[in-house]
């Protein structure tokens, strides 16, 4: 379950999503009030991440779709996603990591770099 509202950020709702077996799927997305902060949940086996750009510019205001999507991460950005990652693998059986700023492959780019920062890291 992908919320968009950081009202959804409350124990009740973990707790909730655990007992119906549906997982979490934590976000990366801009710094923006009101939008779901960098919460790292397991609510289920299969743990999920999902990294939508910060482009914080363009998320409330923009002609077209994708534009809200054109970001690509630095590798300081997932760097600081590590220790997160690290935790929910150790919570769950799987966990994936899937890249939302797909607008001219920036997600490719993002999957392929956060693949050899976490091998780095090991």
């Amino acid at each position: 379950m992908e919320f968009r509202h950081i009202s959804w950020v409350r124990e009740e709702v973990f707790e909730w999503l655990r007992r119906l077996g549906v997982g979490f799927v934590c976000v990366d997305e801009p710094r923006l009030p009101g939008l779901m902060p960098p919460v790292v949940v397991a609510t289920a086996p299969i743990g999920y991440v999902r990294f939508h750009g910060r482009n914080a510019e363009k998320w409330h205001h923009h002609e077209q779709a994708w534009e809200r999507y054109d970001y690509l991460y630095s590798e300081d950005e997932l760097r600081e996603w590590l220790p997160r990652l690290r935790q929910l693998t150790a919570q769950t059986e799987k966990c994936y990591a899937i890249f939302n700023n797909h607008w001219q492959g920036k997600g490719a780019i993002n999957a392929q770099m956060l693949k050899r920062l976490f091998a780095e890291s090991e």
